[in-house]
């Protein structure tokens, strides 16, 4: 036997050992028929064969180990590695430790082919060892793995390479392709309180839908009950779409009593704090000037909050960028300094619940006075023009403006704007404080309004 085949027989004897031993089926590929495929395994549990089948690239030896773990080459096997209709893993045997190491190359090759990259070889870390305590966890990794070729799984598994995401065998999961292409996925986790819309036309980024999102009073542009998502108004076809899915997928939502506890969806989270923290800054622009005032305030009696604000205002950088910047050209460290001036706590409830009531935001500086909803009001803005008047979204309001209200009879009359800010009760909307009144009325940011036009503004030139 030549001494450089015997590292390669080590490796797939250890390795057919080690699973024979756990009971699992392993068939050894011929060496003149090894294309990139060492050993088939067919999985066992409590002694009966499951059906699920595996390839399996065997390497041993030194000249793998690599100085963060280990490293397959790919060479010409990448189409059949990522494409073949069972997926394939390598494994590598190292002889100083006499430790088998593996890592899923279907996985990876796909995961590279969806960033636009292309992979030289398959990295394996030495975390990922696979021993007698390790198997177990192994074989079940690989078996959850594999339903993706099975049944509609294929499709889900498909659309999942496609958004970069990996759907659980029991959460729901729906396609839809608009007029221009683009694709649309709806993605409902069993027990979550909410849905996730994923939308290749938004880059894949992830937006929670709830039950808020589909406002009875509707929206400028939209019919009474259709949804509005980040700032973007769906199309009548998608937006029925989404409320169909979200509506049939109801019952998904509820707690299911054999379900394992479902954890806080974190990335949700954090993409839910984000939204509100861009429209924050948007309803009110001189949100973060106050909110440093009042840590100021804070941190002045506050020690262990004052080595936190220490901290993160080290970066000289993030800080300058801060208050120059809009939150979408922000750095991740300024965003993070951002939030932190804004965001004095984030409550966390159940994962059952809706999006809006599971995670509760407790801004640094609190709400001008209590909300009243769409359905208190009296009337509504009046948008007749005049050559002294501007027309205006309810979002460019800002304190000090004077705008002009029909009542219920349509009369009309001037109101001076007292306070603008992000809704609490209904996150995406804008409350108006008018002329120092206990009543902020809610409203949809696209809302029309005219006001007045500054004097200084005129300079002879009346707005369209």
């Amino acid at each position: 036997m030549p001494d450089a085949r015997r590292p390669s027989r080590a490796a797939v004897n250890a390795l057919r050992t080690l699973l024979e031993r756990h009971n699992h089926i392993v068939q050894e590929v011929d060496g003149q028929n090894d294309f990139g495929e060492d050993q088939h395994v067919t999985f066992t549990e409590d002694g009966e064969v499951t059906g699920d089948l595996v390839k399996i690239q065997v390497k041993g030896g030194r000249s793998w180990r690599r100085t963060d773990g280990y490293a397959v080459p790919i060479g010409d096997h990448g189409g059949t590695w990522a494409d073949g209709n069972l997926p394939v893993l390598c494994v590598v045997h190292d002889p100083d430790t006499d430790g088998l190491y593996w890592a899923n190359a279907t996985k990876q090759l796909l995961s590279a082919r969806r960033d636009g990259e292309v992979l030289k070889a398959i990295t394996i870390s030495p975390k990922q060892k696979l021993d007698d305590v390790s198997v177990a966890a192994f074989v079940v990794e690989v078996r959850r793995y594999l339903s993706r070729y099975r049944g509609n799984r294929i499709i889900q598994a498909q659309l999942g390479e496609m958004a970069g995401v990996e759907f659980g065998p029991t959460d729901i999961v729906q396609h839809h392709v608009n007029v221009f292409g683009e694709d649309l996925i709806f993605w409902q986790r069993r027990g979550e309180g909410f849905a996730t819309l994923l939308h290749s036309d938004l880059d894949w980024h992830p937006e929670h839908v709830g039950p808020e999102h589909f406002h009875p009073n509707g929206r400028p542009g939209l019919f009474p009950g259709m949804a509005v998502l980040v700032d973007k108004i769906l199309s009548t076809a998608e937006a029925q779409w989404l409320a169909a899915c979200f509506d049939a997928a109801q019952w998904a939502r509820e707690p299911a009593d054999d379900n394992p506890p479902l954890h806080t969806n974190l990335d949700a989270r954090d993409n839910y704090v984000s939204r509100r923290v861009e429209h924050h800054l948007r309803m009110e622009p001189d949100a973060l000037t106050r909110s440093i005032q009042q840590l100021r305030a804070e941190t002045a009696t506050d020690h262990d909050l004052a080595t936190i604000a220490t901290e993160l205002e080290s970066d000289a950088e993030a800080a300058a960028e801060a208050l120059s910047r809009p939150w979408r050209l922000m750095s991740e460290k300024t965003r993070r300094l951002v939030t932190f001036y804004l965001v004095k706590e984030v409550r966390l409830g159940s994962p059952a619940l809706p999006i809006d009531e599971q995670f509760q935001i407790v801004w640094r500086c609190p709400r001008p006075t209590p909300e009243f909803g769409f359905n208190a009001r009296v009337g509504r803005p009046s948008t007749r023009k005049s050559p002294y008047r501007e027309f205006v979204s309810a979002f460019e309001l800002r304190p000090g403006d004077r705008i002009y209200w029909l009542s219920r009879y349509g009369n009309e009359r001037g109101r001076n704007v007292s306070a603008v800010w992000d809704s609490e009760d209904t996150p995406g909307t804008v409350c108006v404080l008018f002329d120092q009144l206990m009543l902020g009325d809610t409203f949809w940011p696209e809302e029309g309004f005219v006001r007045k036009v500054p004097s200084k503004t005129r300079s002879g030139a009346f707005p369209a």
